[in-house]
Formats: C-alpha cells, sequence, structure tokens
C-alpha cells in the first residue's frame, strides 16, 4: 500500500524499507487491479519504438571480420523490413509471433549455418565470399522471418521474394531450395532426397516415415538449431509429423555427447511434475549448479507444448517454469527457496494450433523459440509418401495387380480431400476431424 507494508494473507504485516522500490514488468494489465494499478508508475514501452535494428547492432557487435559486418549490415537494410512489413500486413501465421522476435530468430539460424563447412569462407576471393554470405542470409530468411506463415501466405512469400530478388529458379516455390554451398547456388530439395527408398518390412506401419521434401528441409533446420543450442518450436496441424520429426533428429544425435529427455505435456502436467522430472535428469556439480549426469548435453523434447490447463490468472504454470529458466538459467528449490542452476540443458517443443484443448502460449515464452511451421504436404509429398508403401507391398503380387499402385494412391487422397471438406464437424457430429494419419 501506500505506506509500503505488504500485508500477507494470514494477517502479517511486513514493511518494506526505504531503499527498497518494486519494478514490475508485464506483458500486459488483464490480472492486475485497479488498486494495483493506481499505486504504480505506469512507462508504456510500444514494440514499434524500439524497432529490430539495435538488437542487430549488437549482434553483428561480437564479429570482428569488417567485410562480413558491412556486408551483413546492408542485406539487413535490402531484405528484413520489407518482408517484416509484407508478412505482417498480407500474411497469416498459424502461430502470430512479434517481429523482433523474428529478427532474433534470423539471427539464431545464421549463427548456426554461416560456417565454413557450409562454404561461408574468403578463401575464394571476396566477391565469393559476399555471394555466399547473401545467398544463406536469403535462406535464412524465409525459414525465420517467413517460416511460421501458413501455406497460403508461403504462396504470397514466394511470389515476393521473387520480386525483390530474381535468382531463384522458377520450380516450385522458394521454400523448396537450399544453398548448395560448393557450386554457390540454390538447388532443390529433391536432390537430398535418395531414390529407390524402400521401408523395412519388420517396422510397424506407425513407424514407417517415407523421407520427402519436407522431411529433409524440416530434418535439416532442426538438426543445425540444435547443434548450435538454439531452442526450437515446431508447430503444425495434427499429423503432419512433428514428433516423429523431432524423434528421428534426437536419434541422429551423438550419444556419447546429448543426453535425451522427452515430456509428453497434457492438461494435467504441472510445475511440480516438470521440475521433477528434469531435476531427475541432473546432478550436482556445485553449490546451486546442476548439470546433465554422465558430463552430457540435455536436449529435452516437450511434446503438446501449450496442452498445460490455465490457472485463475490465466498463465500455464509448467510454461512459465520453462520461461523463467529459459530468461535467467535457473529456478528455486522448492523446499528450501535457494536457487537451482540448470546447466548445459536445451529445448525442442512441439505443438498444435491453439483449439481442441491446447491453449495459446504465453508471447514471452514464444519468442524464445524459432519458430517453424510444418505445413501440410503438397499433393506431390503425400503421393510419394503413400505411392512409395503401396507399391512395395504389391511387388508380392501378381502383375496385373502391380499396376494398380497410382490409381489406389490417388483414389484414397481423392477420398480424403472429398470427405475433409465435405463432412465437417457439427455438434452433434463433434468426431468429424479427419486427418491423413
Amino acid at each position: 500500500d501506500d505506506n509500503k507494508i505488504l500485508t500477507l494473507v494470514n494477517g502479517e504485516r511486513i514493511s518494506m524499507p526505504e531503499p527498497v522500490s518494486l519494478l514490475f514488468e508485464v506483458e500486459d494489465l488483464s490480472v492486475a487491479s485497479p488498486a494495483t494499478v493506481s499505486r504504480c508508475g505506469m512507462v508504456f514501452h510500444d514494440a514499434k519504438d524500439l524497432g529490430w535494428r539495435p538488437f542487430v547492432t549488437s549482434w553483428l557487435a561480437k564479429f570482428e571480420d569488417q567485410v562480413f559486418i558491412e556486408t551483413m549490415r546492408k542485406l539487413f537494410e535490402k531484405y528484413v523490413e520489407r518482408l517484416l512489413e509484407f508478412v505482417n500486413t498480407k500474411c497469416t501465421e498459424l502461430i502470430p509471433t512479434s517481429s523482433l522476435a523474428r529478427v532474433v530468430s534470423l539471427c539464431n539460424l545464421l549463427d548456426a549455418l554461416l560456417s565454413e563447412s557450409n562454404g561461408v569462407s574468403k578463401s575464394d576471393g571476396e566477391d565469393a565470399f559476399k555471394r555466399v554470405l547473401e545467398l544463406w542470409f536469403l535462406f535464412c530468411s524465409i525459414w525465420s522471418l517467413c517460416a511460421a506463415v501458413d501455406e497460403e501466405s508461403r504462396k504470397k512469400v514466394d511470389n515476393y521474394i521473387r520480386e525483390i530478388e530474381g535468382q531463384f529458379p522458377s520450380k516450385d516455390t522458394v521454400y523448396e531450395y537450399f544453398v548448395d554451398s560448393r557450386a554457390r547456388a540454390w538447388a532443390h530439395w529433391e536432390q537430398e532426397l535418395r531414390f529407390g527408398w524402400r521401408y523395412s518390412p519388420s517396422v510397424p506401419f506407425y513407424k514407417i516415415q517415407v523421407p520427402t521434401v519436407d522431411t529433409v528441409r524440416y530434418d535439416f533446420l532442426l538438426y543445425n538449431l540444435i547443434q548450435a543450442k538454439k531452442p526450437a518450436l515446431m508447430v503444425g496441424p495434427v499429423g503432419t509429423g512433428k514428433t516423429s520429426l523431432v524423434q528421428g533428429v534426437l536419434q541422429r544425435l551423438d550419444s556419447n555427447k546429448y543426453g535425451l529427455l522427452t515430456i509428453n505435456m497434457s492438461s494435467k502436467t504441472t510445475s511440480n511434475n516438470t521440475q521433477e522430472i528434469i531435476e531427475g535428469k541432473v546432478e550436482k556439480r556445485t553449490k546451486g549448479v546442476y548439470v546433465p549426469i554422465g558430463g552430457k548435453r540435455l536436449v529435452m523434447f516437450m511434446d503438446d507444448l501449450n496442452m498445460p490447463a490455465r490457472d485463475t490468472f490465466g498463465s500455464q504454470p509448467p510454461l512459465e517454469l520453462i520461461r523463467m529458466w529459459m530468461e535467467y538459467g535457473f529456478w528455486y528449490d522448492r523446499e528450501k527457496q535457494t536457487s537451482k542452476h540448470i546447466k548445459d540443458m536445451q529445448i525442442v517443443g512441439a505443438m498444435g494450433p491453439p483449439g481442441g484443448g491446447r491453449m495459446e502460449i504465453s508471447r514471452r515464452l514464444q519468442s524464445k523459440f524459432n519458430v517453424i511451421n510444418m505445413t501440410f504436404p503438397t499433393e506431390t509429398q503425400i503421393k510419394r509418401i503413400f505411392g512409395t508403401m503401396i507399391s512395395q507391398k504389391l511387388q508380392e503380387f501378381d502383375e496385373g495387380v502391380k499396376a494398380i499402385a497410382d490409381k489406389m494412391t490417388q483414389a484414397t487422397i481423392d477420398v480424403y480431400q472429398h470427405v475433409s471438406a465435405r463432412m465437417l464437424p457439427t455438434p452433434s457430429k463433434i468426431h468429424y476431424l479427419f486427418n491423413l494419419r
């Protein structure tokens, strides 16, 4: 209150000394009482006032190469503002992200991919160096500034980027290309697919994952973000393969260097549960400092990240615990009230769009991740997935039967598209939700 006295529920009164003041930093005042608001001096920060440039300036300050810094500064000025403006005004994002969070994601991706192994070296001359930098910058811009947009908006982004920069091949969209560092040119992700791929007959059906352009590119992005120790969040509709993709990438990590922890979130997950699970995987190094068991780096996969139920004030306690750790690197011991610093741990998340029991997560937590939208596969990819499996199965049959593989695949896809377009959920038939799985 005005006398700087805090009155607790049990009637105890704590007087705050003169030199002590409280500073609150909040996203909004949705759960603040008028009595609280009237006693605080308010300072409102508009995101547009600060913009993204101060962050980029501080990011560039960690580099020493002047040619690199100048080239990157020109690239930021050439592309970033225009792409941000376009995404904000013309596109729809599956999970809305802020402009600054997108620019932070861009810098994270540049940190992960600008390496000598990806051709970023001055050994071939300054012009070649600048050329490779621009290619990687465009690639990273597509997969950070424009990574969270939906399928329709990806077509708009494709047209817009081609207007700004005409160097992309005409086939497919700009999302279908990656940087071939040897040729210093754009290459189609299809080049990375192995032709004649066959699944192992001993693998259960639900574990079969047919490599497609989608799986190869998301695998590449996620693997590099994990190697660079950056948190990633895969979002997308049910049935796009988020969980299986993340698990596939985690299995590829060197087991001598990385430890894995998977937490399947649900509406019943509490912050206590989450803290206990993670603390079960770490051991004490020094006073107040904990590290993963065995001296490895712990990669924690949180599936269905937005499932935990909201509390009275609209927050999701398990996610607030994780956000606190991501911002400050520690949380509190529940019994002793001392801080516990958790080192050498990083997070990968996966979640579907809000709705059907899934919540909107706080913008503050979301801004800590590189958000990548796993869109629904194109019809070409769907044909590849099911065509590959049915063709291999029909090899055991007569010649006459083998020929119908393509027709069966197309017929199945047509039925699925017809059913999902016509048989929509209604109050009496709420289970009419179809996905390819």
